[in-house]
């Protein structure tokens, strides 16, 4: 599916952004899903007293962030849950989009036709003028915690469910940072790890604004980041999803064995039909607390 070009930027940049690849019936259901889980929150949040609004009427891009304006008029709070996943977001939207077969192209095209879906996939709610959503230049390598080898291959898709510009936010990559391998890094004391070098000693940042419909793809050791949302109120929505090769090990996790039980993924493509999991395997697969 890749054109000699874009796997030799692949290789080169370690990353990739594709345009239009994802369609409207994959995307629309993961909103609609996203959208009954903030009615549920803004809904809980105003039952309790803690915003004055349902915001009821506003439109998708927007009623997270005025109910979390809302919610934080009171510093003392504590503060919203800037990730969302696992079984709060567990449906078959997300499964469908997991195992949407442009995607799975793609992804085949990078680590092979044995393809598993982890099962760590995350919802970003990207609200305005909050610090704690901007995420610091970092490798997906720093939250593994476990061992990293050459031959690992965990590979991250990243997809707007809003257009994403520098002015709300877009992923920022270091082209061709993934060649410096594992880099030490340090905690920030914020939640969050950062190089222990100067990005500079990496290279140049390279903002990546998207549209819906465009996806971006990433090695594990790609310097990446995630920009200040500066907009009054639109909310940058975006979903990301990881993938390995079907029977890797997890000692890249530091979780080990144990990560597949506490983000259980499954087998999302296979030359071998039987081994691929149905909707029904996943949602059933026990997950621990």
């Amino acid at each position: 599916m890749l054109t000699q070009t874009q796997h030799e930027s692949f290789a080169s940049d370690g990353y990739l952004v594709v345009r239009q690849l994802c369609t409207e019936s994959v995307l629309e259901p993961v909103r609609r899903l996203i959208d009954r889980y903030v009615d549920a929150l803004i809904c809980a949040l105003y039952a309790a007293g803690q915003i004055d609004d349902l915001y009821a009427d506003t439109p998708f891009d927007e009623r997270w962030a005025l109910a979390a304006r809302d919610y934080n008029r009171d510093p003392e709070r504590p503060p919203l849950t800037r990730n969302w996943g696992q079984s709060a977001l567990l449906d078959r939207a997300i499964y469908d989009l997991l195992t949407d077969a442009s995607l799975l192209d793609l992804v085949a095209d990078l680590i092979g036709p044995e393809i598993t879906a982890n099962g760590d996939f995350w919802v970003r709610p990207k609200i305005p003028n909050d610090p704690s959503t901007t995420f610091a230049y970092h490798q997906d390598s720093f939250y593994y915690g476990g061992a990293i080898w050459p031959e690992l291959r965990v590979l991250s898709v990243w997809l707007p469910l809003v257009d994403a510009c520098e002015e709300n936010g877009c992923l920022s990559f270091i082209p061709a940072s993934h060649r410096y391998g594992a880099i030490p890094y340090r905690d920030t004391g914020t939640g969050q790890r950062e190089p222990i070098e100067p990005i500079a000693t990496y290279g140049q940042p390279q903002p990546e604004p998207v549209q819906v419909g465009d996806l971006i793809v990433f090695d594990h050791r790609t310097l990446h980041a995630s920009g200040h949302n500066t907009t009054d109120s639109q909310v940058r929505w975006s979903i990301d999803l990881r993938y390995m090769p079907t029977g890797q090990s997890y000692a890249w996790h530091v979780s080990g064995d144990d990560f597949d039980t506490i983000y259980p993924g499954f087998v999302a493509r296979s030359a071998d039909p039987e081994r691929v999991w149905t909707w029904e395997d996943w949602r059933n697969r026990p997950r621990s607390e």
